[in-house]
């Protein structure tokens, strides 16, 4: 961790495990003896880092795009995580919100499809889908999110909508993803190829 002196300004680092995590310590300058209140790493801050250093649970290689797999049972994930594959996707699966959350801070996805039933028990503001609304738009444009429901029937625009998503799928219409997520993601790339390449023009 760098520390600048507010007092002399002169910069100097000490090792982040010498600060605990979650508390703030006085340090004494080194130069004109100043005591300098730093702040300890939150927790979150620290295991991120870990993953940063441990790498992400898969490689990206060139133009190849990702998707991030937010389902209840891994299992349910198999068939449309066999679909993405062979579509070109390099796909992972997430086993709770706090991973996803940490995954998708490292690395921006093209592509979530989440689970209505994913991760139920944590709380709703802790949520991924909620981290995922909180992207800035120059982020989120990028990323298609397709939701599982039981209850809101497939391509419900104003559903979609409520949830801050691309695309909703109900439940009993998996057997037919691959016709309805093709069709949706198609349709959101027409929609904002004008403007992507505006975009790319004038950058």
């Amino acid at each position: 961790m760098q520390i600048i002196c507010q007092d002399c300004k002169v910069k100097f680092r000490i090792s982040d495990n010498k600060i605990p995590e979650n508390k703030s310590v006085n340090i004494t300058c080194p130069k004109c003896k100043n005591k300098i209140q730093v702040q300890g790493k939150k927790k979150e801050e620290n295991e991120i880092k870990e993953m940063e250093a441990s790498g992400l649970p898969f490689d990206v290689l060139g133009d190849e795009q990702t998707a991030l797999l937010c389902f209840k049972s891994p299992d349910e994930s198999q068939p449309i995580k066999k679909y993405l594959s062979s579509i070109g996707y390099k796909a992972v699966q997430a086993k709770d919100s706090m991973e996803a959350i940490k995954i998708a801070k490292l690395h921006p996805f093209d592509l979530a499809i989440i689970d209505e039933l994913f991760d139920n028990n944590e709380e709703k503001s802790n949520h991924i889908l909620n981290f995922f609304k909180t992207l800035p738009m120059s982020s989120r444009r990028n990323l298609f999110i397709a939701f599982l429901s039981d209850s809101i029937r497939t391509n419900d625009h104003m559903g979609a909508y409520c949830q801050s998503v691309n695309l909703i799928v109900n439940r009993k219409q998996i057997p037919e993803f691959k016709t309805v997520f093709n069709q949706a993601l198609k349709e959101n790339n027409a929609f904002y190829s004008v403007f992507k390449e505006t975009m790319n023009k004038y950058q």
